[in-house]
């Protein structure tokens, strides 16, 4: 705004620029080398914070077991207009499970219409 050039959190991280006029092929070398360690430094960040958010999301994560065949309940969050969220039953539709992709994650055949869904095991409860 005042006629500077704006100065970034990564130009802190970066070494400086003399600013000297250099020839073209040292100038490309240091920008390409100053982009590989920018891209470095975004990719060690992006890597905690994945860390971090999966460390909280899997605080709570109960394992479960299931078998093909099992008869499940399965979550169908739909909510009903004039109904009170507190009444309504979200675990209505039923299913079959027909196959186990990996520890998280079940092909299921729905009961109604008989439709192959995919879904992870944090949407089931078990038919006693």
């Amino acid at each position: 705004m005042t006629g500077r050039e704006a100065v970034w959190n990564v130009d802190f991280l970066l070494p400086a620029d003399q600013g000297e006029n250099r020839p073209l092929p040292e100038y490309v070398r240091n920008v390409r080398e100053r982009l590989r360690l920018a891209y470095a430094v975004v990719q060690e960040a992006l890597q905690r914070s994945a860390e971090a958010a999966s460390t909280w999301c899997n605080r709570k994560v109960k394992p479960h077991e299931f078998s093909v065949r099992d008869k499940l309940r399965v979550f169908y969050p739909r909510r009903f207009r004039g109904r009170t969220p507190k009444w309504q039953n979200l675990f209505e539709n039923t299913g079959t499970i027909l196959a186990r992709f990996n520890d998280a994650t079940y092909v299921v055949k729905m009961d109604r219409g008989g439709v192959k869904k995919i879904f992870h095991t944090d949407k089931f409860k078990l038919i006693q």
